[in-house]
């Protein structure tokens, strides 16, 4: 497979200022500090991780959303980092969006028929018949068209999303959480039609989420962020089979099972404490202070590597890249 996106140390700072007259920086929240992954045409990537870790930081920020600090962003090879406005405006109809909140999203002062029309006339495109087709292709009638957002349930209004994402037939699309805020009984719907419509449409995901299940059903590969870093990234059967970061164990063994003598038999791995602050991370392993296993079980000489040196994200013979000093895979019953 080819890559369609390649990220190489990414990075998010925002200053944070002080002073009235003459400001001047005093700190910044590192949002996200060095992070590298790549996208192959035709997958699903997910970044996973807790509230706050930088997942949908970097979501915009591969989209040009917002700007990045330094590092580079490529698209089919063009490093579009610096992208001026007019190139980025054309790449728009290569990458969108689908947003969190279906009723957020949406401008609930024009008909679904505005909201679909709306990206062909930004980009001065023909969209006679495109409107109905776009309705069909996700579900929804043609007559759809001309109501207005809060006349739709939450999971109709986020197929609305998902056509307009879809008006312009992009080859990626970035999906910033895009079930969390549905009824649990609307999203399994909701994740199959992005599935037949990958498969359909050839589209490449970029998938933000907190919900592993969601993440396990979906996804090829996955990326675990931690406090604006990527901790573990493995094919999905490999991580969730095998984890070798204690983070990464701690979020698997916390995702209940269907089964109630495996849920009773399980060892969960307990995480401590609150997030650091991004302001001013720990040193070393950002996740020492919370990491049951630097708690536990590593002596004092070991203790002291974590805490002076930052773990690099390879492959510490678990059988995929982990930020971990000691990794060590476990199989999670």
């Amino acid at each position: 497979m080819t890559a369609l996106v390649e990220v190489e140390n990414l990075v998010k700072h925002y200053p944070i200022r002080s002073g009235i007259v003459f400001r001047h920086d005093v700190g910044a929240v590192k949002a996200i500090d060095g992070i590298s992954f790549d996208l192959e045409a035709g997958e699903t990537f997910a970044l996973v991780g807790e509230s706050g870790c930088g997942k949908s930081t970097t979501a915009r920020a591969v989209l040009r959303l917002i700007e990045p600090t330094s590092g580079s962003i490529r698209f089919e090879g063009e490093d579009i980092t610096t992208a001026g406005a007019s190139r980025l405006r054309a790449l728009r109809r290569e990458m969108q969006m689908i947003f969190q909140d279906p009723f957020a999203s949406l401008n609930p002062r024009m008909t679904v028929r505005g909201i679909l029309r709306e990206p062909f006339t930004i980009h001065g495109l023909d969209a006679d018949g495109k409107v109905e087709s776009l309705l069909e292709v996700v579900g929804l009638l043609p007559e759809h068209a001309d109501r207005y957002p809060h006349e739709f349930s939450g999971g109709q209004r986020q197929r609305v999303g998902i056509a307009r994402a879809l008006a312009l037939n992009p080859k990626l699309i970035v999906c910033d959480e895009p079930v969390s805020a549905l009824d649990v009984s609307i999203r399994a719907q909701v994740i199959n039609l992005l599935e037949d419509l990958q498969a359909q449409l050839k589209l490449t995901y970029l998938f933000i989420a907190h919900d592993l299940s969601v993440v396990r059903h979906i996804a090829d590969r996955v990326a675990v962020m931690y406090l604006g870093t990527i901790v573990e990234t493995a094919p999905t059967d490999d991580l969730f089979e095998r984890p070798s970061h204690p983070y990464t164990q701690a979020l698997i063994s916390a995702v209940p099972v269907p089964d109630p003598n495996r849920e009773r038999a399980r060892r969960r791995i307990l995480v401590t404490g609150d997030v650091p602050s991004p302001i001013n991370p720990p040193s070393g392993c950002r996740f020492r202070t919370r990491c049951p296993k630097f708690a536990t079980s590593l002596s004092e000489a070991e203790q002291r590597r974590c805490i002076d040196e930052p773990p690099a994200l390879v492959d510490r013979g678990e059988g995929h890249p982990s930020a971990c000093h000691y990794a060590e895979a476990r199989e999670l019953v």
